[in-house]
């Protein structure tokens, strides 16, 4: 029995921050505990030999932290750049243990270090690095105590990227978390590749994709040089303020990304002008504070549109709305078209195992799928997103309303003689597939 979760982006959210602007976008644990009883039982009831229960990328959250705003110590770096000893290893050991004791995270790992007391059988927790935990394969260091944090037997040895369900001895499922399908989350561009290999050279994963720079140093940065321009105070006296700022901070949980403009400028009691009045001079700051930034030097920049941006420095010292409106409309149809791509069907595993692997899975977008990838000869193949277990802001149709709502996606893979009813045909394999949406409202 095969269990996919991923994208539980396990973060801390209280250095540096205001006391009374925190927000804690983790999860309850009890949410993860009453998952893994579930899942036991199901173990129990579906006659599981043993469970792989694989967590399939972005687990803990290295980029998102007011920890990189300190000095010059950034997360986009190369991972060999992080070396033993190192400042940079000082800080993500750091982050680690930081993340570690928030209050929610900690209760959390707390289940994930006592899996194999809630399974009658053979419980195997295996950790596949996503973008937002790359950095965790730098170091022996920061591998063990992602280990350790995880309750993973101690080692030094690299973490996997990807990993392959096998059945009756042959290969049914195949795991990644994503990112390799994003140009803009993954050092190599393989959109136009006629297959994806299931064995991505480790340099490729090691070097920094461009949108690290940009995340780390525009879009998580917004709240912190929000509060930084306009004070604390002066945002927690201000409802409207506080509404805009809180907006900024969950900005990354919109799902889908094309409606990621529009919380932005819908934020409650404001026009979208009046929004870009109070963005304007924090983005400014931010924008000019950019082009000093040696990353914009790499390789990942060559030929990218922000560099050439920050470069050519048209703003000076304002952004016309109208440019504001135009960019953004040109950023909501490139993510949308994105959105609708399906690149596991270039998978090359489907080409040398295509008489047995029956699925492919993987994350990154948050946005929990399941399509039917082929079916020749009468064999089903599946794709399957495994979404995410974070906050999520879906939007309505008509991309102007927001709510807020949990998601508990995970995937299960059932081999043969599991999962089977007496007097049934015999199965080659199943899969149960939960979206698992969760929300408690008050008055």
């Amino acid at each position: 029995m095969l269990v996919v979760i991923s994208d539980l982006h396990l973060e801390e959210c209280s250095l540096g921050v205001h006391r009374s602007l925190r927000v804690n976008r983790n999860l309850d644990p009890q949410t993860y505990e009453h998952f893994i009883r579930d899942l036991a039982e199901d173990a129990r009831v579906n006659h599981a030999k043993s469970v792989d229960l694989v967590l399939a990328g972005d687990v803990f959250e290295l980029n998102r932290s007011y920890i990189w705003y300190e000095d010059h110590i950034k997360p986009y770096v190369n991972v060999k750049t992080v070396t033993p000893g190192s400042e940079y290893e000082k800080r993500i050991l750091r982050l680690l243990d930081l993340i570690g004791q928030e209050e929610r995270v900690a209760k959390t790992l707390e289940v994930f270090r006592n899996l194999q007391s809630y399974f009658s059988v053979e419980l195997r927790l295996h950790y596949l690095l996503g973008n937002h935990d790359r950095l965790i394969n730098a170091t022996p260091a920061i591998r063990r105590k992602a280990r350790e944090l995880l309750g993973m037997p101690a080692s030094d040895e690299l973490l996997p990227h990807t990993f392959m369900y096998y059945s009756q001895g042959k290969p049914l499922a195949f795991v990644r978390h994503g990112q390799e399908y994003d140009p803009m989350n993954f050092s190599e561009n393989y959109k136009f590749a006629p297959l994806i290999p299931a064995e991505i050279p480790l340099k490729e994963y090691e070097a920094p994709p461009v949108d690290d720079f940009s995340a780390v140093e525009i879009v998580y940065k917004l709240p912190y040089m929000f509060v930084e321009h306009y004070g604390a105070q002066a945002i927690l006296q201000d409802e409207k303020l506080l509404n805009l700022y809180h907006r900024l901070v969950e900005f990354q949980d919109v799902r889908p990304q094309s409606a990621l403009i529009n919380y932005i400028f819908n934020s409650p009691g404001f026009t979208r002008r009046q929004v870009w009045q109070y963005l304007e001079p924090v983005i400014l700051d931010g924008l000019n504070a950019l082009r000093k930034d040696p990353f914009l030097k790499s390789p990942a920049m060559k030929g990218n549109l922000l560099k050439t941006f920050l470069r050519l420095n048209p703003w000076r010292k304002s952004i016309p709305f109208r440019l504001v409106k135009r960019f953004s409309s040109s950023i909501t149809k490139r993510i949308g078209r994105n959105e609708r791509n399906l690149p596991a069907v270039k998978e090359e595993v489907l080409q040398k195992n295509g008489d047995s692997v029956r699925c492919i899975i993987s994350g990154h977008t948050h946005q929990a799928q399941v399509a039917l990838m082929d079916a020749e000869d009468g064999v089903e193949r599946y794709y399957f997103n495994s979404g995410t277990w974070r906050n999520v802001v879906p939007v309505s149709p008509n991309l102007i309303s927001f709510g807020h709502i949990e998601t508990l996606s995970n995937v299960v893979i059932y081999g043969a003689d599991e999962n089977q009813e007496k007097g049934e045909k015999k199965a080659t394999w199943s899969f149960d597939f939960s979206a698992g949406f969760s929300q408690k409202f008050s008055n």
